[in-house]
């Protein structure tokens, strides 16, 4: 089976994220499954990625082969997650409802040409399949506790004395607390009596 121009934009991507191209057509106990392309990863990982065109094959096709492979992976006894990445336009609502019943369905609709607008496409489509962006921890506060006292400058001693009931926990802290109301509002109860 060939790939379509759109397939082969959806496995550049996944091999961008570290998926391999296996080889097709796909076999699993001595049984042959035909798709556009199948992948695995993203590195050691497990995840079969069944790649299908809609345009080049029926809705019921594309279901009855992606049945066929879930079944082969339940009888091999298989733990390997699958996902069917669906390019082009939508299957019909009960196609779609009888695939996503043995796997992870992706419909990633019609895949930009252009590279940048291939790529926020389907970094959108496909995010459950690539690991998360790396965060920047450049201009992380390192410690906390300062950057928090920087910031209660404004407040009176007694509320900034709470910062150092914090290392004991909250109960220290509403301790703390419940004694500080204490003080200021025995003044007050002692004033109305």
């Amino acid at each position: 089976m060939n790939m379509s121009a759109p397939v082969e934009r959806v496995v550049a991507f996944l091999k961008d994220a570290n998926f391999r191209l296996l080889p097709t057509p796909l076999v699993i106990s001595q049984t042959t499954f035909e798709f556009p392309a199948v992948m695995m990863g993203p590195g050691n990982a497990s995840e079969i990625v069944l790649v299908s065109d809609t345009v080049d094959a029926k809705d019921a096709e594309i279901v009855r082969r992606i049945h066929g492979v879930a079944r082969a992976l339940d009888i091999a006894r298989s733990r390997n997650p699958l996902t069917a990445v669906l390019v082009g336009p939508r299957l019909h609502p009960d196609h779609l409802s009888k695939a996503m019943q043995v796997c992870r369905a992706l419909s990633v609709g019609t895949v930009p040409v252009v590279p940048d607008e291939t790529r926020t496409h389907l970094s959108i489509w496909l995010a459950v399949l690539t690991p998360l962006d790396q965060i920047d921890t450049d201009g992380v506060v390192a410690d906390p506790m300062s950057a928090l006292e920087t910031l209660i400058d404004d407040l009176s001693p007694e509320v900034k004395a709470l910062c150092d009931h914090m290392p004991n926990g909250a109960e220290a802290v509403e301790a703390a607390v419940n004694e500080l109301l204490s003080e200021h509002l025995t003044a007050a109860w002692e004033d109305e009596a």
